[in-house]
Parts: C-alpha cells; sequence; structure tokens
C-alpha cells in the first residue's frame, strides 16, 4: 500500500490520454469535497483527514496540498447542504466514467486496486503542481 512509485506508475498506466486526465481533474476534486463533507464531524473536523499521513510518506509536497485542499473542501462543506456534495460526488464519478469510456477505453483503475482511491488526488496533485 505504500510502495507510491508502483501504485503512481500503475496508476498512469491507466490514464494515458489527455481527455481521460482532465476529466480526472474535474472529477476527482469533486469526489475528495463529497468525501470531506460525509465524513465531517461537527462543522470541521473531517474523517478524511486521517489519510492525510500517507501522502505525507508518498511525497511531502503533496502532504500539504492536500492537508490545504482538505482543510478548504472541510471549510466549504460546513456551509453546504448534503445535497450539493451528493450532486458533487455523482457529478465526479460522471466525469470519471467518461474519460475511461470516451478518451482512454478502460475502466477505472480504482475497481483493479482501491488504494487508487488515494493514488488519484495525488496524481492529480502532482500533475497540477509540478515543476
Amino acid at each position: 500500500m505504500l510502495d507510491y512509485a508502483r501504485l503512481s506508475a500503475d496508476y498512469a498506466s491507466q490514464h494515458r490520454t489527455a481527455g481521460n486526465r482532465r476529466s480526472h481533474m474535474i472529477g476527482i476534486p469533486l469526489i475528495v469535497f463529497a468525501v470531506v463533507k460525509w465524513t465531517q464531524i461537527g462543522s470541521f473536523f473531517p474523517l478524511a483527514a486521517l489519510v492525510l499521513p500517507v501522502y505525507f510518506v508518498w511525497n511531502r509536497r503533496v502532504g500539504w496540498i492536500m492537508t490545504a485542499f482538505i482543510a478548504a473542501c472541510a471549510a466549504v462543506g460546513a456551509f453546504t447542504s448534503m445535497r450539493v456534495s451528493i450532486v458533487a460526488f455523482v457529478a465526479g464519478w460522471m466525469f470519471q466514467i467518461y474519460g475511461h469510456a470516451m478518451h482512454e477505453k478502460n475502466r477505472p483503475a480504482l475497481l483493479d486496486n482501491l488504494a487508487h482511491a488515494l493514488v488519484g488526488p495525488a496524481f492529480i496533485v502532482e500533475k497540477l503542481f509540478s515543476r
């Protein structure tokens, strides 16, 4: 589970086309937002933040960016209805499925390896914030 190089290479091999990567740039943040909202205790702390140490083990920079993103999702989630988070989750998965069906011609990597649920956001962060 912690071999990020192997997991990331496997994930990348299933996300080669630009159209699929673009659909994931929209879909994954929507899904992460929904999960953060659904795991919030009270009005702020999300249990989803408990995965942050994994990101720091994989890559410290990705860990800090994911920390900021999860905090932002929690802040927005505190003022967002459950209905909005459900729409975000469904829309996020629609982008994922569209990207795989129309651009990549394969099924989502998550179906083969549940660790990709964590790799996907890290992959997006690395693409968005690469130097």
